[in-house]
């Protein structure tokens, strides 16, 4: 009997949490607060780039020769504007400055992340035609897969909110919903974690040299995975549910006022609830009202009463139809009796009333108060 509330209120309780774990995974980076929910983060505080004309021989020694720089000096953070890192998040991405203060961008679901215009590296000798093709496949794949992300994280959470309302319908229809939850969680984890990791891989072997780094962010990927084990908790304890015909919060039939001893079929449908078909109220109950508990009970009309044996006046016993109540049944009986020794009292024609000679009273003074004088021994 304990189980059947604790399947009840588990469900309910892992999927808000893993509504609000998935909602932190979203929204990270959508407000400066939130800025540390990363999945991968770029420093730019030792950037030295070198200038399109370092490579050059002769500008080299005439810059020698003259004092005067024909080179140009190296690209640094300072020089380009840039925060000292940023971070990207799911649906945007943030720029740290030395100053403390955080610059995100709008969100936007497929958000990328593109080192040449993000890193201003396009006005710099860094230029896009000097990547790796390790670097290009994995800006490539990350940009497909960024949609898949958003749009899976936010699907989730979709699903794992509605999936404890469904129940209420249906424990299936909730275990299907939680279980789509579940995998989808658990391949947005897997999926944002590989799809990162090769964006880091590739990204620190390409620009290691000209003092960018980078490095993963762990809290979207432990989040992810704990929303999963609770989506997955979730899943199981609606799959239980789903198993046990018992289970659930399905509608309730509509209540059959059957008359005790009566035959199967033989009775009165009246209505969904106790507040409507014959003998409900006019009124319905309000959202309290509704609200099952373990101590209310509903009562119905009973329609039909068992029948009554009774004993009549030559001795044989007869059953008696009952159409109210029992106990009025039992009054009317009684009344009947009653009106039946009145009948008889007075005496009947066919009875022969003849006075006992042993019996007669004397009617003197003494006797009326002295029962017991006249008799003899």
């Amino acid at each position: 009997m304990a189980r059947q509330p604790l399947l009840n209120f588990l469900p309910s309780v892992f999927s808000l949490l893993s509504f609000v774990l998935i909602l932190f995974v979203i929204l990270g980076g959508v407000h400066n607060a939130l800025s540390q929910i990363y999945y991968l983060k770029t420093d730019t505080t030792n950037l030295s780039i070198p200038s399109k004309l370092a490579n050059s021989t002769f500008l080299k020694d005439l810059s020698t020769v003259s004092g005067a720089d024909y080179v140009g000096q190296p690209s640094t953070t300072s020089s380009l504007g840039l925060a000292t890192s940023y971070t990207i998040g799911l649906l945007t991405s943030c720029g740290h400055f030395a100053d403390g203060s955080v610059s995100c961008s709008p969100p936007s679901i497929g958000s990328s992340f593109n080192p040449g215009s993000d890193l201003r590296l396009d006005s710099t000798s860094l230029q896009q035609g000097s990547y790796s093709q390790d670097l290009l496949n994995a800006l490539s794949t990350y940009s497909k897969v960024s949609r898949f992300l958003a749009g899976a994280y936010i699907v989730s959470a979709l699903l794992v909110f509605a999936a404890p309302l469904a129940a209420c319908c249906s424990a299936v229809l909730a275990a299907v919903l939680s279980t789509l939850a579940t995998v989808l969680l658990l391949a947005t984890s897997i999926a944002g974690v590989l799809v990162f990791k090769s964006v880091n891989s590739a990204f620190n072997a390409n620009f290691n040299n000209s003092g960018l780094s980078s490095s993963l962010g762990t809290i979207p990927a432990a989040l992810s995975f704990v929303a999963f084990v609770f989506s997955l908790l979730v899943a199981v304890v609606f799959i239980i549910r789903a198993r046990d015909p018992d289970a659930g919060c399905r509608r309730r039939g509509p209540i059959l006022a059957r008359s005790v001893g009566g035959k199967a079929g033989d009775g009165t449908v009246l209505g969904e609830d106790p507040y409507s078909g014959p003998g409900g109220g006019d009124k319905k109950p309000g959202l309290w009202g509704r609200v099952p508990t373990w101590n209310r009970h509903k009562y119905v009309q009973v329609e039909k009463q068992p029948a009554i044996v009774r004993t009549n006046v030559v001795g044989h016993q007869e059953a008696v139809a009952v159409d109210g109540p029992a106990d009025d049944a039992r009054r009317r009986l009684d009344d009947d009796w009653a009106v039946h020794d009145d009948e008889y009292s007075h005496g009947g024609s066919n009875i022969p009333l003849v006075a006992l000679g042993g019996n007669k009273k004397t009617k003197d003074v003494n006797t009326a108060y002295e029962p017991y004088s006249g008799t003899t021994d």
